[in-house]
């Protein structure tokens, strides 16, 4: 296949190969990593000289240099986790309160299926959360 690219949209497909290579493999030990995933990045990488890129000559693998990548974590990596962060607290506590007014387990709590129900639940804890982040949280121990 060819695709016909100017330089600043083959350094933007790229980066969106970085980062989508990061969100599939980023938490996960070495043993799990998605190869296929990290083999498309190196051919892309390999495929035209680019300013920011390198070649380790050890193991002759292609790599975006420091600055790029910090660039790339600080512009979108950074807000991703805040959001998803932000998102599966205040989802998973109206879950978790949810299925406490049930009196069953959360994982009997359905996300679709209970929508109507949880929305509120989340708005309180969205709204808690933007104004006071994590400080009016508490563990009460209860052995």
């Amino acid at each position: 296949m060819n695709v016909q690219l100017e330089p600043e949209e083959f350094r933007k497909l790229i980066e969106l190969a970085y980062l989508g290579e990061w969100l599939i493999n980023a938490h996960h030990d070495t043993e799990y990593q998605d190869d296929g995933a990290s083999a498309v990045v190196q051919r892309l990488l390999a495929s035209h000289a680019l300013e920011g890129v390198g070649k380790d000559d050890e193991t002759g693998e292609f790599f975006m240099r420091d600055e790029w990548v910090e660039e790339l974590y600080d512009k979108y990596i950074l807000d991703y986790d805040d959001h998803v962060f932000w998102d599966e607290l205040t989802e998973r506590l109206a879950q978790r309160d949810l299925a406490r007014r049930r009196g069953v387990p959360m994982d009997q709590v359905n996300r679709d299926d209970d929508l109507l129900e949880l929305r509120p639940l989340e708005e309180v804890y969205r709204q808690e959360l933007e104004d006071n982040g994590v400080e009016r949280l508490d563990i009460r121990e209860t052995y």
